[in-house]
């Protein structure tokens, strides 16, 4: 993805201690990881730089989500609209517009800026105050892998994920994408082996148990696996909504889809 030169004195840009310290927390109680060194995978902070005169932006926090190291590299060495270039462009626009809907909702306002170029955060909002406090216990329920799901579908979800740089949940209560059995909609619908994508944030948003907490948890959930249809199936998933009147959307995923953007 293209990015603008830093602008004169940009490096003496420091990050807002306080403000810095909410946007992780937002990020943390929705499970989505911080990028470190500057390196993916993850959501990269820094001071927000100025564009041109007009752009009055000292103060704010500039939000990045990186892609794998291999997806960016790969996207590195190709031309606009190419496989892997065109791959990391859906990608980072597909979460970075699940963060300005994640981000007001989990205690800091959030903003798009130059065409989803970056995301800009100005503010703190205070929280539910049953967000408050430690995690507590791993939570029980579900494997986030449900019995009966094709290992295809399985390794195709996790290549994906990790060309994209999300997570895929390993135990019942961690954050990241789970794999649900899909229910059949109808008599000849075929379900065997596909998998229901979700998503789990983490433990802290889960465990509240608060009214506002839980609507908080249902928004987060429904921003992220918006984002998964579009940053999966770029990543080399076939993946597709199924929204039945008066039922619950099903994101189903299939297995590895005919065009990856990086060959094996």
């Amino acid at each position: 993805m293209t990015t603008a030169p830093p602008e004169p004195g940009s490096a003496r840009l420091r990050l807002d201690p306080v403000l810095a310290d909410r946007v992780m927390d937002a990020l943390h109680l929705a499970g989505l990881p911080l990028a470190h060194g500057g390196h993916g995978p993850g959501v990269h902070l820094r001071p927000a730089q100025p564009l041109d005169d007009g752009d009055h932006c000292r103060g704010l926090i500039a939000l990045h989500w990186l892609p794998s190291r291999r997806l960016a590299q790969a996207a590195a060495t190709e031309e606009h609209q190419q496989p892997a270039h065109d791959a990391q462009q859906l990608v980072v626009n597909a979460v970075q517009h699940a963060l300005t809907e994640l981000l007001p909702l989990l205690g800091t306002t959030a903003s798009q800026a130059f065409h989803l170029w970056e995301i800009r955060v100005s503010d703190a909002v205070p929280l539910p105050r049953d967000l408050a406090g430690p995690p507590g216990p791993r939570p029980h329920g579900p494997a986030p892998i449900a019995p009966g799901i094709r290992p295809g579908v399985i390794t195709a979800v996790h290549r994906s994920a990790h060309l994209a740089g999300l997570p895929v949940a390993a135990r019942p209560g961690d954050p990241g994408i789970t794999l649900r059995p899909c229910p059949p909609l109808d008599p000849d619908d075929d379900i065997s082996g596909i998998a229901d994508l979700g998503w789990n944030p983490s433990r802290r948003l889960t465990n509240a148990t608060g009214p506002a907490a839980r609507n908080l948890r249902t928004a987060v959930e429904e921003a992220v696996r918006r984002s998964l249809a579009v940053a999966l199936g770029a990543c080399g998933l076939d993946v597709w909504w199924r929204r039945p009147e008066g039922l619950p959307p099903q994101l189903r995923a299939f297995g590895p889809s005919e065009n990856p953007p990086i060959r094996r």
